[in-house]
């Protein structure tokens, strides 16, 4: 069943791409650059940091970036400035986790919309910004994008169609793709076949950091679309997990979770590891709640092998 569903997906991606392709639905253009950063899987596999480097990269070059995205489980609708170039104007619940992750991080303006045709046009005409970053944006082809790019790791070249896999296009799909950041051992001969001639390919280095100390053990808590690698970085970092506390992608975390959490801590005499995007909206609760335990983060970060060259293939596409 699940194989006559990806099927149908296929040949629903496949129609669509196709009416973009040739000038059936239109492709909207704003006043300042657009770069998506985005993939073709479900789930995570490293847009936000990847997005968080790319703003610092180009602010290093002299670029003054805007962050736009959907906005994810969020709890309000529409348009909704998170950040206006001056500070945060949105609560964490109006913005959505990753959006206030952004803003609060990087300091920089982030507007979320569904529509994120929208939000471009909006950061373009009203925020401090000369380059328009889409978080998650190679799907959202009704925005014209001056540089496409996409991260593959190994669920992409060893997935299949959703709902049967993970994968929100065909690998067909990276022939639209400008740069590929290649992840997680991927190599660019997994790729090439499927690239068109003037595309890039760079290696992507995630790395992790954690100043918890190894020796006690650990209550890992996850919001997050694949728990599992969260579970293996810790272990590699040489953490024991007493007990790992999962949740959906971008749960709303309740005060009943906060209790669970402690508890399990004092439970296993543990201490609490959590990732980054989690840990922005369990900390408010922990405090609320007057709990004097310590949250920690597994913070994510991803590295680029050739910043200088990567920086060559995208600066030329934005500059007039």
């Amino acid at each position: 069943m699940l194989s006559i569903l990806s099927a149908l997906y296929g040949r629903a991606v496949a129609y669509r791409n196709y009416r973009y392709d040739h000038h059936r639905l239109p492709i909207v253009p704003v006043d300042k650059p657009v770069i998506s950063v985005g993939n073709i899987t479900a789930g995570g596999s490293g847009k936000t940091p990847t997005t968080q480097l790319l703003v610092r990269l180009l602010r290093d070059a002299g670029r003054s970036p805007a962050i736009v995205m959907r906005g994810y489980k969020r709890r309000s609708r529409g348009l909704v400035v998170v950040h206006d170039g001056k500070g945060l104007v949105a609560s964490l619940a109006e913005s959505g986790d990753e959006a206030y992750l952004h803003a609060a991080m990087l300091d920089v303006p982030v507007v979320v919309s569904s529509d994120k045709v929208e939000a471009a046009a909006y950061a373009a005409g009203h925020l401090p910004c000369d380059v328009i970053i889409v978080d998650d944006g190679f799907q959202h082809r009704a925005l014209h994008r001056d540089v496409d790019i996409v991260i593959v790791d190994k669920a992409t070249v060893v997935g299949s169609l959703l709902p049967g896999g993970r994968l929100r296009e065909p690998l067909t799909s990276l022939h639209r793709a400008d740069i590929i950041l290649l992840s997680e051992g991927v190599a660019a001969a997994d790729v090439e076949r499927f690239l068109k001639p003037t595309a890039r390919m760079f290696l992507l280095e995630r790395t992790t950091r954690c100043s918890a100390p190894t020796e006690r053990p650990v209550i890992a808590v996850s919001g997050i679309a694949r728990p599992g690698r969260f579970h293996e970085s810790l272990r590699n970092r040489g953490y024991t997990i007493a007990e790992s506390i999962v949740f959906g992608d971008h749960h709303r975390y309740t005060s009943f979770n906060i209790r669970r959490i402690t508890a399990a801590a004092q439970r296993h005499g543990a201490q609490i590891i959590t990732t980054s995007k989690d840990e922005i909206k369990l900390r408010p609760l922990m405090l609320e709640a007057d709990i004097p335990m310590q949250l920690n983060i597994l913070e994510l970060e991803v590295h680029l092998h050739s910043s200088s060259s990567f920086l060559s293939a995208v600066l030329p596409r934005i500059t007039p």
